[in-house]
């Protein structure tokens, strides 16, 4: 007897946009409740692309719920990969939607001491009546892309989490890094994670450098590795940078963007620290900044509503304290003449890398 037989829901449904997790989290289940050893375990596809094929597969889960165990007593059933619940292909077909209904009769009835059904399914579309009806006598669990919700403290938590359970020690770096680096795609995700845990199997910390070359960054990655190289004062760095994203497609006037951003927190940041409204605490990459609730608002919010980074601020801050307040604004005030200079005469990427050779001197010079 497994620890789900004294549980009230004989159905349980792993699935949604995020197909691979749904499947990661549908196979834990039934690892950890022991289901997959059940000698009365039957797996019955739900891959088909057709509605023909949608059809026949649904017919056979009826009949493999209907037919009871060989070997008496309860019987798991685990119908998987299913295709066939959502707005397009074949989920879009009325003899589609005629054998779900008739699956639903049969599943009304199930009790979880006969059957236990186990569904992992790809895209579902929430306003059928199947999957509205199914909430009402299953336990059903969907799944978005990571950070889908716009909660970008939900992700990175997540992300803390998943290295927790490799064994890995998350920090806010770490985490920021890796979620850059995945895009909310929890399969790279993992592989990301799987590549730090085998790395770091002889323990000790992964220097910065490592960890950039190992994650490889993403598009934003990459972008975020060049602003801070920029504030850092890393001029053969930060122009190497320039030309690789410029070779992967970046825009010119969107990194000009993105550093002109990254700047104006350095000033910012700078500036509230000199008034103590800002506290660092650690330094370097391990920095990690508070600021006064009253000062919150003085920071832009992110795209996902959430107040800025504790760690990138610490980050910038740190590094931004070689040079004055003053110097920051004057860089603020000359991507902004090169941004226009770009827009009005053209050669982008000349004038980018001019902007920035001017920043790197003693004092940012305005023409």
């Amino acid at each position: 007897m497994t620890p789900l037989a004294g549980k009230s829901k004989a159905i349980h449904f792993f699935g949604g946009e995020d197909e691979y997790e749904a499947k990661r989290l549908a196979r834990l289940f039934l690892e950890e409740e022991g289901l997959l050893e059940d000698p009365s375990f039957e797996s019955v596809p739900g891959d088909g692309q057709t509605a023909a094929e949608a059809c026949a597969q649904i017919g056979r889960l009826q009949e493999s719920l209907q037919s009871g165990s060989l070997f008496g007593g309860r019987k798991v059933v685990f119908w998987k990969d299913v295709h066939c619940l959502g707005s397009t292909g074949a989920g879009r077909d009325q003899k589609v939607s005629a054998s779900l209904a008739s699956l639903l009769a049969v599943l009304r009835n199930l009790v979880p001491e006969e059957v236990i059904l186990v569904i992992q399914a790809g895209a579902v579309d929430e306003r059928r009546q199947f999957l509205r009806a199914l909430r009402e006598i299953a336990s059903v669990h969907l799944f978005a892309p990571l950070g889908a919700d716009r909660n970008e403290d939900k992700a990175l938590g997540e992300i803390a989490e998943r290295l927790r359970s490799r064994g890995l020690t998350p920090t806010g770096e770490l985490c920021e890094r890796l979620l850059a680096a995945c895009g909310g795609d929890r399969q790279r995700l993992d592989s990301q994670i799987e590549k730090l845990a085998l790395y770091l199997a002889d323990g000790g910390p992964i220097a910065p450098e490592d960890l950039r070359l190992l994650l490889g960054g993403g598009d934003a990655g990459g972008v975020w590795d060049f602003c801070d190289a920029v504030v850092a004062g890393r001029a053969a760095e930060a122009l190497q940078d320039l030309r690789a994203l410029l070779r992967q497609g970046e825009s010119e006037m969107g990194l000009l963007l993105a550093l002109a951003q990254k700047i104006r927190l350095a000033a910012l940041g700078l500036l509230l620290w000199e008034k103590g409204r800002v506290r660092l605490g650690g330094s370097g990459r391990f920095a990690k900044a508070e600021v006064a609730p009253e000062a919150l608002d003085y920071f832009p919010k992110k795209k996902s509503g959430g107040s800025v980074s504790a760690w990138q601020l610490g980050m910038t801050v740190c590094a931004a304290k070689k040079r004055s307040v003053r110097f920051w604004v004057k860089a603020l005030l000359l991507l902004s003449e090169a941004n226009r200079r770009m827009l009005r005469v053209g050669g982008k990427q000349i004038g980018l890398e001019l902007a920035l050779l001017h920043l790197f001197g003693e004092q940012p010079s305005l023409p």
